[in-house]
């Protein structure tokens, strides 16, 4: 089957007279990550800016006109041609800035390209320091498992690794607010992709060759705001405005990141108490029980599932002479 459908696609690209092509065949399947990461390379050998079309990714007729008037703005980090399916109003441009890079019908520049690398400690370098732990959790919140299905031969990312560094440069990427791409490799004939309609968007329908672009592109916060639900983090957005009570929240895993819209809309979190993770997750330091005294808060919630750790842990806290009736359990209040 594969035979036949690779066999398909290399008559199809063959055929091509509408432009000057370049035809490189590999020996064999290299694999997402290497055939993308090598074929950048070489065309940076002789050029300054790429545009990136994977054979999945479906252009409107207006994407080629896009790409080239966004990639004359040589201050942003990326450009891509997909509109995430995010809930944000349409500005007086025809595109918007966020901090995430999108890997389908993309661009960029060498200079940007340069600083590409497979780098699986990134992650854990940037929760080391507050602003770039929030930028994580604002923008790649997917990023790390993504990393680990790389190296448990899960999926095959190089994208990944591409936008992890965007997130560390802090780079502004490009977006359109209509859709000039639509993935078509997420119905299951995609090797690396699951099967979801999600990521679908309706594609611009018209000819559009002139694009209304902004003489700066900046992230608003209403952006942030947006992308929360997809990449990014309701604990990133937990600023103290004085209107809400200050917490502590002990136990930093699964059970807060599925109750944190809530617990941040309703509290100020100060700080994370953790036995093993260290270093800070979205702008909050991660601390020790030890440490705890060092703060100042109105109460302490328990995000342990487990009863017997949850009980252990209150008992412990009381033992440090914290009052009861500053402990809340999350299992009470969160289900």
């Amino acid at each position: 089957m594969f035979l036949e459908e690779w066999q398909k696609v290399n008559k199809l690209i063959r055929g091509i007279e509408w432009c000057e092509a370049e035809i490189i065949v590999s020996e064999g399947n290299r694999g997402l990550a290497a055939s993308i990461v090598s074929g950048i390379t070489y065309v940076f050998q002789k050029y300054d800016a790429i545009i990136v079309l994977e054979d999945d990714c479906v252009p409107s007729v207006s994407f080629m006109d896009f790409m080239y008037q966004c990639l004359e703005n040589k201050k942003i980090f990326s450009v891509s041609g997909y509109a995430y399916p995010v809930a944000l109003e349409k500005g007086t441009h025809d595109i918007y800035g966020c901090g995430r890079v999108s890997s389908w019908g993309w661009g960029t520049w060498k200079d940007r390209w340069q600083y590409f690398e497979k780098d699986y400690e990134l992650v854990k370098k940037l929760r080391q320091e507050k602003e770039s732990s929030r930028n994580l959790a604002m923008w790649g919140m997917d990023l790390e498992s993504m990393l680990v299905g790389n190296i448990r031969g899960e999926c095959d990312s190089w994208a990944a690794f591409w936008a992890l560094k965007g997130v560390e440069k802090e780079g502004i990427c490009i977006n359109p607010y209509e859709s000039l791409i639509r993935n078509i490799g997420l119905d299951g004939s995609g090797a690396n992709c699951g099967v979801t309609d999600y990521y679908d968007v309706l594609l611009m329908d018209k000819n559009k060759q002139a694009f209304d672009l902004p003489d700066e592109v900046y992230i608003t916060e209403k952006t942030v705001e947006a992308f929360a639900p997809l990449f990014g983090s309701y604990t990133a957005l937990n600023g103290d405005k004085g209107e809400k009570e200050k917490i502590l929240v002990y136990g930093l895993g699964n059970y807060y990141l599925r109750t944190e819209e809530r617990i941040c809309g309703e509290y100020y979190v100060e700080a994370f108490v953790d036995r093993v993770k260290k270093g800070w997750f979205a702008g909050k330091p991660i601390i020790k029980s030890s440490d705890i005294a060092k703060y100042k808060y109105d109460k302490i919630l328990v995000m342990i599932l487990n009863n017997e750790d949850c009980l252990e842990v209150k008992e412990q806290l009381k033992a440090q002479g914290i009052e009861p009736e500053k402990i809340l359990d999350g299992k009470v209040l969160y289900g």
